[in-house]
């Protein structure tokens, strides 16, 4: 049977870990694509604006030289491509 000192140190590291887990997790998330023509080729260096429907803000991006684009930490809303 653990001691009180034990037990309370065995809480404050279930603890820890419970706090890091939640620390980790959040509401924000990302759109990731590729740009290709009709034939299926990528197309690099392509203009990607990212619109938010509700604020009309921007994100403009141009893609790499597969043709992929990425962008990361969006709210939850609905976004023109």
């Amino acid at each position: 049977m653990l001691g009180k000192k034990s037990r309370l140190i065995f809480i404050s590291i279930l603890v820890f870990i419970y706090s890091l887990s939640v620390i980790g997790q959040t509401n924000r998330g990302g759109i990731t694509g590729t740009v290709t023509d009709p034939k299926g080729g990528v197309i690099p260096g392509a203009t990607v604006t990212i619109t938010n429907v509700g604020t009309n803000r921007k994100t403009v991006l141009t893609t790499s030289s597969e043709g992929t684009f990425s962008v990361n930490a969006l709210d939850p809303v609905v976004y023109d491509i």
